[in-house]
């Protein structure tokens, strides 16, 4: 579908109105048509056009939600983040998302850029890694007079109910209710094939293993971890953190010593860090997997929220290394474009390889 833009006098209509109103704006949508009653993740009940032809997506990983339901074409605006050089799978997928029209900044957008372009529906964020309420949605509901309809990301793991019920509500707006039930679909074959060839091997025959350098705004060192890393929760590995606690950690250099891992993976948004840091400290030259060369990269997948495809990617991978016999017949490449192709259109594994090393393996 073609992208249209506003006239100008639309554009000086609307400034006008922004001018009278002090930044309190309250317009309707050009879609006057039939409308229908959803219900949001934040339990908001909400009126939004039975006809949906443009949207915009704010906060973090609403765009990418939206590239999982092929609905690109109906995006007529983005946060600038998305305009930057691309970081993420989905934005090598959809490089034309760089060329919309700006409609904010990051983590929420501007509500006046946002009507200029006159979306029938505005879809936010509101997962755990954002402090949306449904405050902050009715005020920018009244502010652009456009229906605002909140969603969660959730994860794949404990809340992926909440991932599942998000996809399906933005299907169900957008017409797209079978993709969005496809996606779904392929994300369990995936996940059972992943148990399927890790769930019986016995816990005294596992290596032990690590992910440093796990991004958090920005790129961190090799003591920076997660006790419930996702590829390897869903390999079902030994992962030593997770004896520690849950979430995000900062470990003491002495913790990752006297853990001492067989299998050291390294989170390629922070692989400079990393590998500058264990060079020139000595004591990581006495951990067994520096000593043995089993230090691998994995692609970081939490940039501007989880990239579920990236992380499925990352499993294969993982589960490669540490179960070579179990993974033997996956060409782990060919797996993570078989991914990406499925849940954004198109194979991207060697331009995130370009940008994040890919999977391989690191020499210190």
């Amino acid at each position: 579908m073609k992208r249209a833009n506003p006239s100008f006098a639309t554009l000086g209509l609307l400034l006008t109105v922004s001018i009278l109103s002090a930044g309190c704006l309250n317009v309707e949508t050009e879609n006057d048509g039939e409308m229908k009653e959803i219900t949001d993740l934040l339990d908001r009940k909400v009126d939004v056009p039975v006809e949906v032809e443009r949207v915009v997506g704010v906060a973090s990983g609403t765009v990418r939600m939206l590239t999982y339901l092929e609905a690109t074409d109906m995006i007529v605006g983005v946060e600038d983040v998305e305009t930057t050089p691309p970081m993420t799978p989905y934005q090598f997928a959809h490089p034309d998302l760089k060329d919309l029209p700006v409609i904010g900044p990051q983590h929420g957008g501007d509500a006046e850029l946002i009507m200029v372009q006159q979306p029938d529906v505005i879809f936010h964020s509101c997962s755990q890694f954002e402090t949306a309420t449904g405050a902050m949605m009715d005020d920018l509901q009244t502010k652009t007079g456009i229906p605002v309809v909140a969603i969660d990301l959730g994860d794949l793991g404990e809340r992926r109910a909440v991932f599942d019920r998000s996809l399906r509500l933005i299907g169900d707006i957008l017409g797209k209710g079978d993709r969005a039930g496809a996606v779904i679909s392929y994300i369990d074959k995936v996940l059972e094939d992943l148990e399927d060839r890790t769930f019986d091997i016995p816990d005294d025959i596992k290596p032990s293993v690590y992910v440093g350098g796990v991004a958090l705004r920005g790129s961190r060192d090799i003591l920076s971890t997660r006790a419930d890393y996702p590829p390897f929760e869903y390999t079902n590995v030994n992962n030593v953190a997770s004896s520690v606690g849950t979430g995000h950690m900062f470990l003491d250099k002495e913790q990752l010593l006297a853990w001492d891992p067989d299998i050291l993976f390294v989170d390629s948004m922070s692989y400079d860090l990393v590998v500058d840091r264990m060079t020139n400290d000595t004591a990581y030259s006495l951990l067994s997997a520096v000593v043995e060369g089993d230090i691998y990269t994995v692609m970081p997948y939490n940039s501007y929220n989880n990239n579920f495809a990236t992380v499925l990617a990352n499993c294969y991978f993982v589960g490669s290394v540490v179960y070579p016999d179990g993974f033997a017949d996956v060409n782990v490449t060919a797996e993570a474009d078989e991914i990406y192709s499925a849940m954004l259109g198109a194979p991207v594994y060697e331009q995130m390889a370009k940008k994040y090393h890919g999977f391989e393996k690191i020499d210190l």
